[in-house]
């Protein structure tokens, strides 16, 4: 016996914030919350323009991890 059941139902992926499910908006956090923290621990010692491209490239990878699926 087999069951029909709808496409959309079985692509269902639950979301709980902007639309992310939940290792989405953790990794998303954790992101965010690694640029800051390098932002304000290197902002005395490296130029603003460097320091941004060591905040962006160390949350990419988090960023990275997010959109990955396991």
């Amino acid at each position: 016996m087999e069951i029909k059941v709808n496409k959309e139902i079985r692509d269902y992926s639950e979301t709980i914030f902007f639309g992310l499910s939940m290792r989405q908006f953790f990794f998303s956090a954790i992101a965010c919350a690694v640029a800051v923290l390098l932002y304000f621990l290197l902002k005395e010692h490296l130029g603003l323009e460097t320091l941004s491209w060591i905040c962006i490239l160390r949350s990419f990878t988090f960023w990275n991890i997010r959109i990955c699926q396991i």
